[in-house]
């Protein structure tokens, strides 16, 4: 009898230390847990961060003192050219307005530069270059090219023999007989001026004709004008036209097929809508889409098939 006591006792006993060794791993485990995440709280200031402000078009004093109210600091990365505006004003940031980080993280700025953009062209980079490579060249500068004027004459045809930036003479090609010199010395012109060319039509030059931009997008039109040597003349507009790139050519002038020497204006009229009367272009085919049924696909001899 005492035996079975005995070992219900010890039975009893050894539940007790199990359940309770249970019990004890548990609570160490959410007691563990706890610790690490307030241990990971103290170093990362987990659960704490602040938004960024939104610093474009801001001084970099103003969005200096700014950062500085929500311990923020910041790092100027790049600079661009001040254009119209002043410099020292922000341009872009990263990381972007709104978004939460750390205290102490750093913003990183683009500012403009208190100092005009200039790019340095010389006579000999314009002057009796082909067209081609003078809008190569200036578009690398920064440049736009603007009004292509063509003057009769000329051995080679689309020869610059003029420069001009807002009306006033940029270069303009030395005449030997009057011993005239080109000059050596750059001209320095800010980036993104507008250049216009005179250019020579050459010797055996032909009137162009003016190609046809009706249902076409002012984008493909006005691609199509400068690649044919014209020039873009005034653009109006049918209604409210929010997307001028993507909005379509319904009407011209002068009108497609007409002669015109080159460098003459064309006038385009825009709409929103797609012109009535004008055919969408079909889709390119897929390989395989065309010849499901095989009846339009001729039949290749046996002795030109090639194995695969």
């Amino acid at each position: 009898m005492s035996k079975t006591r005995t070992f219900f006792s010890d039975l009893w006993y050894l539940r007790k230390t199990i359940f309770t060794n249970i019990v004890g791993v548990i609570v160490l485990t959410f007691v563990s847990i706890y610790l690490l995440m307030w241990i990971l709280s103290f170093y990362t200031l987990h659960g704490e961060s602040v938004e960024v402000p939104d610093l474009v078009n801001m001084k970099l004093n103003e969005a200096e003192k700014l950062l500085a109210t929500r311990k923020l600091d910041f790092v100027v990365t790049d600079s661009i050219c001040k254009g119209a505006g002043i410099g020292g004003l922000i341009k872009e940031q990263n990381p972007r307005p709104s978004f939460r980080v750390k205290e102490s993280r750093k913003i990183y700025l683009t500012i403009t530069r208190h100092s005009d953009c200039t790019v340095n062209l010389y006579y000999n980079q314009l002057i009796g270059r082909p067209r081609e490579y003078v809008v190569r060249q200036l578009q690398r500068s920064n440049l736009k090219v603007g009004k292509l004027t063509y003057r009769p004459g000329g051995k080679a045809e689309n020869t610059i023999i003029e420069a001009y930036v807002n009306g006033v003479p940029l270069f303009i090609e030395a005449d030997p007989n009057a011993n005239e010199k080109p000059p050596t010395e750059a001209k320095k012109i800010p980036q993104n001026s507008v250049i216009d060319l005179v250019l020579l039509e050459g010797v055996d030059a032909l009137p162009q004709y003016i190609p046809n931009l009706i249902c076409d997008t002012y984008g493909v039109a006005e691609f199509t004008i400068k690649g044919s040597q014209f020039n873009l003349g005034t653009v109006h507009t049918l209604g409210v036209v929010n997307d001028t790139l993507a909005a379509w050519v319904w009407k011209q002038s002068p009108s497609a097929g007409k002669n015109a020497t080159m460098g003459s204006g064309i006038d385009v009229w825009l709409m929103s809508e797609f012109p009535e009367g004008c055919k969408e272009e079909d889709p390119l085919p897929i390989d395989g889409d065309d010849n499901d049924n095989g009846d339009d696909e001729e039949a290749v001899p046996e002795e030109e098939q090639i194995e695969g």
